[in-house]
């Protein structure tokens, strides 16, 4: 079996065979000793669904660990940084020399563009993509 990426949580709600964990999640500033003297700390909490085959085994407020394998955290990160920096590059190396030579503003114009409709697509098959995302409660 493949590595498990971790985190700690609070359920917060039950419906029907899924239960959506509360998790807190920190940068690596967050953890460092000198957040206090710095502003560049970050938390943020965030809410997974997890799919349960026995939700009656969970109550709300119990503290849970929420673990899903290294590879689809790879995957999430391909998805949503890789690819829309991959389309942003090409579209402006190949926008800058064939269609809008000599004018970088139309370039650029296209290039946002470009990563604006990535997105809106990603948008659009996210029930599809969401269906690859297992999480799993330790």
């Amino acid at each position: 079996m493949s590595e498990l990426i971790e985190h700690s949580g609070t359920i917060c709600e039950i419906i029907d065979r899924k239960v959506v964990v509360r998790i807190i999640s920190a940068s690596m500033c967050a953890s460092c000793h000198a957040k206090g003297a710095c502003s560049m700390n970050d938390t943020k909490e965030k809410c997974i669904d997890v799919n349960v085959s026995n939700p009656s085994d969970y109550k709300i407020g119990q503290d849970v660990v929420v673990c899903m394998e290294q590879k689809m955290g790879t995957k999430a990160v391909l998805i949503g940084f890789f690819f829309p920096f991959l389309t942003l590059i090409i579209t402006a190396i190949l926008s800058n020399k064939y269609i809008f030579p000599n004018n970088e503003a139309l370039t650029a114009l296209l290039s946002i563009l470009s990563i604006t409709v990535y997105y809106i697509i990603i948008y659009l098959i996210k029930n599809k993509i969401e269906k690859k995302f297992h999480f799993q409660i330790k």
